[in-house]
């Protein structure tokens, strides 16, 4: 049976919008016949590396730190498959999940290698193990154009965690007008989204990537309006939650 570890970097966890993706994808892995585990990082005690190198030079895949860190790469190592899941933060991931990336250079060699297409890499430091890497994330932005500093950043770190090669990242879920999934009412009708990350899920397990007919699906809008119209409701709605917000002070 393949394991699926989760990371959910949202402030938010369990209530924020990110998990009302991330749940259904993890649904289908089930289905598919996988385990799945989701941490919350932001009940997790992970500090910031120190950039001390002592996992490479002083006690070789070990980290100096005593926090949380330990029991995660523990189930990282037992792990096939890595599912990222992170709200869009200035373009890029959450601060909890940057914290969590920069310690995954544990898992790497501190030495350089030189690659065929001209790029300097870090061998990995366990190279018989072969994740599979998947990212979700959801913003307020209506525009898919908006996650690509969040992709590039992904596509490098698989790229460069992977000692130089692209396998690893086999799937990508990434939901402009996140917001939205606030609203209750409206969750009947997005119903067709959910169906696709469950379907995201299975076949991830069963299938090794998300199918072209399947991500298809994941990309359409929520709503079909043109931009100006979404940015004129969002903004109504950022006036009226603005209200309500005062009116509990």
């Amino acid at each position: 049976m393949k394991t699926v570890l989760a990371f959910n970097g949202s402030p938010r966890g369990a209530k924020g919008n990110t998990e009302k993706i991330l749940q259904p994808f993890l649904e289908g892995v089930q289905e598919g016949g996988a385990s799945a585990e989701t941490l919350y990082l932001k009940d997790l005690d992970i500090n910031e590396c120190r950039g001390c190198y002592a996992c490479h030079m002083i006690t070789p895949g070990k980290c100096a730190i005593k926090d949380d860190m330990g029991m995660v790469l523990e189930k990282v190592m037992k792990a096939d498959i890595i599912v990222f899941a992170t709200p869009l933060y200035v373009f890029t991931v959450s601060a909890l999940m940057k914290v969590l990336l920069d310690r995954f250079m544990i898992l790497g060699d501190l030495k350089l290698l030189y690659v065929d297409d001209g790029l300097t890499s870090h061998p990995p430091r366990y190279p018989d193990k072969k994740w599979q890497w998947v990212l979700i994330s959801n913003a307020g932005f209506p525009e898919r154009e908006q996650f690509k500093a969040l992709e590039l950043t992904f596509e490098m770190f698989s790229w460069a965690f992977g000692g130089g090669t692209h396998v690893a990242l086999v799937g990508k879920i990434l939901k402009g007008m996140g917001e939205i999934l606030k609203v209750k009412s409206l969750l009947p009708q997005f119903q067709w989204f959910f169906d696709a990350c469950r379907m995201a899920g299975n076949e991830v397990v069963q299938k090794g990537e998300i199918t072209k007919e399947t991500q298809e699906i994941l990309d359409r809008p929520f709503l079909d309006l043109p931009v100006k119209d979404l940015v004129a409701m969002s903004n109504q709605y950022i006036e009226k939650a603005t209200e309500v917000f005062q009116r509990k002070k």
